[in-house]
């Protein structure tokens, strides 16, 4: 049901091993590229980056070049650390794909192609759940670092997310409850 998918999917981004299968990567893009998209726009772009591959390790390197530059810590041990191990989640992630979403021709329009993809991203996260992956949705390092010309993104795309998706390390942890506030306590009834 897709109830207990919305409640029982999480943001994970500690996998096993297995590789993910390129039909099964196929099958959640095509299921995120059923989202709502107001004037059928279809705004959303995938880059996914092969394991192993070059275009892999070059996005790692990039990321942790300005993970290093950019990280809080005054501290070069840290700020080492840090770099290193955000490029490392990157190259060790089963499956890593950017989202990207294509500018309209106003603000407004604009503002709606992000929203669809957040739908498309949701859209393949759940599909995702349901066939026992996890989906891990950075908007931080991976979408800070200065990546989009060396992956071949558009000057018109607004990066969403990277995606880190592979099958849950520990399911005890994948399946874990997650409590939300109440919906009376945060809406108004009129």
């Amino acid at each position: 049901m897709v109830l207990d998918a919305i409640r029982n999917r999480r943001n994970i981004r500690e996998f096993t091993d297995d590789l993910v299968d390129n039909e099964i990567l196929f099958q959640i893009i095509e299921a995120a590229t059923w989202a709502p998209n107001h004037r059928n726009t279809e705004p959303w772009r995938f880059i996914v980056l092969a394991k192993n591959g070059d275009m892999r390790s070059k996005v790692a390197k990039i990321v942790h070049d300005w993970t290093y530059e950019n990280v809080k810590s005054p501290n070069p041990e840290r700020r080492t650390n840090s770099a290193r191990e955000a490029e490392q989640e990157i190259l060790d992630s089963p499956s890593f794909i950017y989202v990207y979403s294509v500018q309209g021709r106003d603000e407004e329009m604009t503002r709606e192609n992000y929203s669809a993809t957040s739908c498309a991203i949701q859209n393949l996260m759940l599909t995702a759940h349901s066939l026992g992956l996890s989906v891990g949705w950075s908007t931080g390092k991976p979408c800070l670092a200065p990546v989009d010309t060396a992956i071949g993104a558009e000057p018109d795309w607004d990066i969403v997310g990277a995606l880190y998706i592979g099958y849950p390390k520990d399911i005890d942890s994948a399946n874990r409850t997650a409590k939300r506030t109440p919906v009376n306590e945060i809406t108004t009834w009129v």
